[in-house]
Parts: structure tokens; C-alpha cells; sequence
């Protein structure tokens, strides 16, 4: 035993004899490998990015940070580490087949011992070592400095640092902690057996610290350390370091908080509704300042060939679909702004617009409506109707000044136009009106609704709000911005925000997205995919648009379930719960007026105490008569398989069917309310 504490401690003093010859030598490879550096550019052409002739700056730049609004951090250059090895290093002679073989005792030891260091199976490595068809094998990349650190230590025999304080907080006696220390040390002293045969490399790499957090935005780098994908890719010449300079750092405008929360609510919304994809943007109509932007499923940047190269993609800007029935408010807001109808023309859904072929149908008559209504209910043939009153040139026209066939600028580098052309054809006008006939971004949407929360005035989103040289320079983004323009009157945004706040009301298609306090301007829509030139009849698109406050706009949310494979596909049921959510959490981060502004359930609303329960919906139709508007909202939370509508308000007067009447699946129910 003393031998052998004899032989570890001449051991230790003849390692770190070595370790201090090693060092003197690698500082004298260094010094020549700089100078012999400095001779090559001389005697180069002075090329872009590098150092000129009698420059004697340093080379150690850096790509640029990219950061939050508020400066958190979500890319940043760093030091990384690659473990790797040499196959020929641990193989031997096969006597049988004169044949290098890996020798399988020192695979599996090497394997065991960098298992806890790597976070990988035993199994795992030996299996990559094996595999791998050339003789240089590389175990892992990407390896912060405190797992490099770990893997110096095992392999020079020493205890990392965290081991030490690791082991002494486990002993309150400072000598049993001194013995355990020693112990550990001649541990791994005997340990660093065969990890000689191990290679680590430092180079500069991207870390994002947010991981999945905004993924889709950020984008990543490759191997080469260039931008790949989202803002990396987009602002590479701002980011990238030359041999004289560190990149410049970009200040996107999403705040990580906002974009945590979206992103949790978005995972809800697609676990839920067993979605294929969901987004969830939240934008400053009056900035245009995309304050977070969820898009699911998502990657994490650190390691995105772990994941399908269809995650990587900025989805917001560059997804296209149909918008079905949101569509109405820019829809109705073109032919108000034009004169073509005004706030009080009347048309009559009959549930049935016949003047095109197929026709375009409603779940149910709607009677006579004026534009309020059509938004508020969603009325298809209403604003087909309507529609008929505008000329197409004036109708495209218009629809285009709204930026729908237009690439948006937000700086997100797979940006798409979308599909928007005007055809001759008498379906262009009423298909168009429904949100049919025409393909665009969630960006896009989001640019053509900052007109009605502005005050007529459209503002281009946008993700980036400035970069900042190395000398601290900062220049905003983009340098020339786009100057907002007004598309519609201040009375036609003022009206469509009175729609969309009826459309919030108990009996309108959006009054689950209210919440108790803040008056909320919402839009839904339910849209068929268009694939292959016709119309899913398995696969929808949910969607819900909420402008709040509504008497003084801060905040547009949109939210689009991409084919929802649950319970409902009604952009009315299940997109406006994610707009509830994603509101009540934003009122409160930023800090919004609560309080004195209750959810609009029109003038006449009044509660009793003691009325009695509400009786459910069977095969008999049930006595509704005396209960309160507030009171029916449970008959709209449950599908019961009956068209359900309401007429007036205060408290229901009359009914149909009469009560006692037999029902049967698909019948509609009309309750008038005085």
C-alpha cells in the first residue's frame, strides 16, 4: 500500500514536471504559430475581412451577439469543445487476418469512463466508434467548459474542480473531507487509464442558452459557424466576425418573457387539439414590434439536426393557408372604406348564396344583417351579398393596399407573398369576401389588422430593432423603415372595432376569447386546406384575431391551430381559448388597465341571483322562457348537436321549438330574447 501511495504521489510530481515543460513548449508553438501567421498576411492581397499590411490587431473576434429587447441573451459566441479519438490508436494486428482490429477491452473502458462525462450510454459511444467508416471518430461537439474541463481532468488523473467542492461539502469534519479528497484523487489518478487515446479539441462555436425558446426566429449556425437559418441567416454579414473585427450584436423585438408564455400556451393548444401545427403571435399595432411569436413544433438550435428540417423555418412569415372567415374585417372594411356599402345596408342571409356554383352556405339563417352582424355571427352570405356591390378592380385593389400579395419585410429571411390575383370569374368577389381564393402569412394578417387598430394607419411588422457595433454604435433596423401608410379611413378602423367588440358579445362567434375586464375586439375563422386544388373535407384551419384594449388598442394577438384532429375544428371554440389565455397573461405582464372596463354582454344583460339552474339540452326541448342571456352561455360550451341561435336581448320571451317538442340531431333553436 505505501508502494503504491509512493508511486502515485512520484507520480503526480513527474506529471506536473511534464505539465509545466508541455506548457513552456505549447506558449513557444504559439508564439511561432502567430508570427508565422502575421508573415502569411503580409504577404497576402489585402482581401475583405482580412487584417492589412502592418495592422497589428488581434484575431480574436467574435460573431455577434443576438439578444432580447431587453438585452437577455439569445445567441452568443463561445468556446466549445469537440471529444474525438483515432480508431488506430486502440486497434491491434489480427495474427488470423494480418487485419487492424479495435481492440473491443480498451473501447469498452474508454466508453464506461466518458459515459457520466458525455451524458451518452456506454453503448452509445462504443457503437459510434464502431460505425464510424473512417479512422477518426468524433464522440461528441458542442461541449461547454465545464464538461471540457471534466474530460481534461479524468484524463490527466486529476479531480475537476467541482469534485473537490463537491466532496468537502459532504464531510463536516475537515479531516474526514482532506481523506475523502485523497481518496477521490488516487481514484482518478488510477482512472485515467486509456483515456490518453482521447482527443479534445476547442473551437468557437453558438450557444443559444434559450434552447427551444424563439428557435424558429433565431435560426442557427453551421459547422462553419454562418448563419443557417431565422436571423443568423438573415443578418449574417452583421453578425459574422472578420479577422479584425467581432460581429455586431442584434437586439431582436420579441421580449422572452411574452415569448414564454406564448410558447406554453401554444404547446397547450397543440397537445389539446391534437394539431398538426399551431402559431401565436403578439404584435404593437402601433410599432409594429413583434413582442412574441410561437411556432410549433419548434427545434432546439444547439442541436437541430436532431430534428426535421421543417421546424427550423420561421412559420409566421413564411406558412401560407387560407384565412377563412377572419378575413371578413378586412373584407368589410374594403367595401366600407369605398363606399361601397355603409353601416347600415341590410342584407338577408337566407343561409344559402346561390349566384355562384357550388353555392357558399351558412350553419344556419341569419335573417337580415348590416356589417356589424356579419362580423359579429360570420355571416358568409351576408358579406357575399355585399360584396356583389363593389367593382372587382376596386375590390383587388383595395385588398392589396392591406399588403396581402406582398412580402412583409420584417427581417425574417423566408418571408412569403402569399397568392393573391384578380380573376374575371363570378366567384372572385364573394369567395374572396370569405377568406377563400386567397393564401397568406400569419405576418400578413397581422400587418393588415394594425389598419383597424390604428386608426386606419398600417404598420410593417417587424423582428429586428437595431444592431450595435463593437464600438457600441448603434443603428436601428431596419436603417430606412418603411413609412406607415393610412389604407382606410379613421371611421371605417373605428366601425370595424365596434364589429369585432360585437363579435365578443355572448351571442357573437368570438366570446370565449373575451376576458372579464378589458373590452377585446376579436375576429374567428374556420378554413377547409386547400391542397392539390380542392378543399379538405378531414382537414381545417382554426383561427382567432383579438385587438385590445379595444377603446385604446396595445396589443394584436392571432393565433392559427393548423388541422385539429380533436373534439371541434371551430376556429369559434377552440382557436379563441389560446386568445383568452395568451390576453389575461399579457394584461397583467405589461401591465394593462383592468378593472372598470367589463365584458361588453350588451346593455340589456341582467343577472338574477335565484334563477334557477339551466336544464340541459335532451331529445324534449326544454322551457328556456325568464332565463337571462348570461345565463344560456353553458348551452354554447358543450357540443349538444343543435344549431343554437339567439335574437335580442335581456331575458328569452319566446322559443323554437315550443317547449315538450320532440327534437332530433341537427335542429336549430331559436331563442328570442326581449
Amino acid at each position: 500500500m505505501d508502494k503504491m501511495n509512493g508511486d502515485y504521489y512520484n507520480a503526480r510530481k513527474v506529471m506536473y514536471s511534464h505539465r509545466f515543460l508541455g506548457y513552456i513548449i505549447s506558449f513557444a508553438i504559439l508564439v511561432s504559430l502567430v508570427v508565422i501567421r502575421y508573415g502569411i498576411i503580409m504577404l497576402k492581397s489585402n482581401h475583405k475581412g482580412e487584417a492589412p499590411a502592418g495592422d497589428t490587431r488581434a484575431a480574436a473576434t467574435e460573431r455577434g451577439a443576438i439578444v432580447d429587447r431587453n438585452g437577455r441573451l439569445l445567441a452568443v459566441e463561445t468556446k466549445l469543445g469537440i471529444v474525438s479519438l483515432q480508431k488506430s490508436e486502440i486497434s491491434e494486428k489480427n495474427p488470423k487476418t494480418n487485419a487492424n482490429e479495435i481492440d473491443m477491452e480498451i473501447c469498452r473502458d474508454i466508453s464506461e469512463k466518458l459515459s457520466p462525462l458525455l451524458s451518452m450510454s456506454s453503448n452509445e459511444i462504443v457503437t459510434i466508434i464502431r460505425s464510424t467508416p473512417t479512422d477518426h471518430v468524433t464522440l461528441k461537439r458542442n461541449l461547454d467548459e465545464t464538461v471540457t474541463n471534466k474530460i481534461k481532468a479524468a484524463k490527466a488523473g486529476l479531480l475537476d474542480e467541482s469534485d473537490y467542492e463537491r466532496i468537502t461539502a459532504l464531510y463536516g469534519d475537515a479531516d474526514a473531507g482532506r481523506k475523502a479528497v485523497e481518496s477521490a484523487e488516487r481514484a482518478a489518478f488510477a482512472n485515467r487509464r486509456n483515456l490518453e487515446h482521447v482527443r479534445i479539441d476547442i473551437v468557437s462555436g453558438r450557444v443559444y442558452p434559450e434552447k427551444k425558446l424563439a428557435s424558429q426566429i433565431i435560426g442557427m449556425v453551421g459547422r462553419d459557424n454562418d448563419g443557417k437559418e431565422g436571423v443568423e441567416w438573415a443578418f449574417e454579414s452583421e453578425l459574422k466576425a472578420t479577422f479584425v473585427e467581432s460581429g455586431k450584436q442584434l437586439t431582436l423585438s420579441i421580449d422572452v418573457n411574452i415569448q414564454h408564455f406564448l410558447e406554453q400556451i401554444a404547446q397547450e393548444a397543440l397537445v389539446e387539439n391534437k394539431a398538426h401545427s399551431v402559431m401565436l403571435t403578439a404584435m404593437d399595432p402601433h410599432t409594429g414590434e413583434i413582442l412574441g411569436s410561437a411556432s410549433l413544433p419548434d427545434f432546439d438550435p444547439n442541436n437541430y439536426n436532431a430534428y426535421p428540417g421543417a421546424t427550423w423555418r420561421y412559420q409566421p412569415a413564411l406558412y401560407t393557408y387560407e384565412p377563412g372567415s377572419v378575413f371578413k374585417i378586412f373584407s368589410v372594411a374594403a367595401l366600407l372604406d369605398t363606399g361601397a356599402i355603409t353601416g347600415n345596408s341590410t342584407f338577408v342571409c337566407t343561409g344559402h348564396y346561390t349566384r355562384v356554383n357550388p353555392a357558399i352556405t351558412d350553419i344556419t339563417v341569419h335573417g337580415a344583417v348590416n356589417a356589424e352582424r356579419i362580423i359579429a355571427l360570420s355571416c358568409n352570405v351576408g358579406v357575399s351579398l355585399a360584396s356583389e356591390r363593389i367593382e372587382s378592380r376596386v375590390f383587388y385593389d383595395k385588398i392589396y393596399s392591406f399588403g396581402f400579395g406582398q412580402r412583409v419585410g420584417s427581417g425574417s429571411p423566408s418571408e412569403s407573398a402569399g397568392i393573391f390575383r384578380e380573376d374575371n370569374s363570378r366567384r372572385f368577389k364573394p369567395t374572396l369576401a370569405i377568406g377563400q381564393g386567397i393564401s397568406v402569412s400569419m405576418l400578413q394578417m397581422l400587418q393588415a389588422a394594425s389598419a383597424i387598430a390604428n386608426q386606419g394607419v398600417l404598420v410593417q411588422p417587424k423582428l429586428a430593432l437595431k444592431l450595435t457595433a463593437p464600438d457600441g454604435t448603434e443603428t436601428p433596423y431596419p436603417a430606412e423603415p418603411s413609412a406607415p401608410r393610412r389604407v382606410m379611413s379613421e371611421q371605417t378602423a373605428a366601425s370595424l372595432l365596434q364589429y369585432m367588440r360585437a363579435t365578443a358579445a355572448i351571442d357573437g362567434t368570438g366570446w370565449r376569447a373575451a376576458i372579464g375586464d378589458i373590452p377585446m375586439a376579436v375576429k374567428t375563422g374556420t378554413a377547409q386546406v386547400a391542397e392539390n386544388g380542392a378543399y379538405s373535407e378531414t382537414d381545417f384551419i382554426a383561427s382567432c384575431m383579438a385587438i385590445f384594449p379595444a377603446d385604446d388598442p396595445k396589443l394584436i394577438l392571432y393565433v392559427v391551430i393548423v388541422k385539429p384532429q380533436g373534439e371541434s375544428y371551430l376556429g369559434g371554440r377552440i382557436a379563441t381559448i389560446p386568445i383568452r389565455k395568451a390576453a389575461e397573461s399579457l394584461a397583467d405582464y405589461l401591465k394593462l388597465h383592468r378593472g372598470k372596463n367589463p365584458v361588453e354582454m350588451q346593455s340589456s344583460t341582467v343577472y338574477f341571483e335565484g334563477e334557477p339552474p339551466l336544464p340541459p339540452l335532451a331529445d324534449v326541448m326544454p322551457d328556456y322562457r325568464g332565463y337571462s342571456k348570461l345565463s344560456l352561455i353553458p348551452l354554447f360550451e358543450t357540443d349538444s348537436g343543435y344549431i343554437i341561435r339567439l335574437e335580442g336581448n335581456g331575458h328569452v320571451k319566446t322559443q323554437t321549438p315550443d317547449p315538450g317538442a320532440q327534437l332530433v340531431h341537427g335542429d336549430a333553436i331559436t331563442l328570442y330574447l326581449e
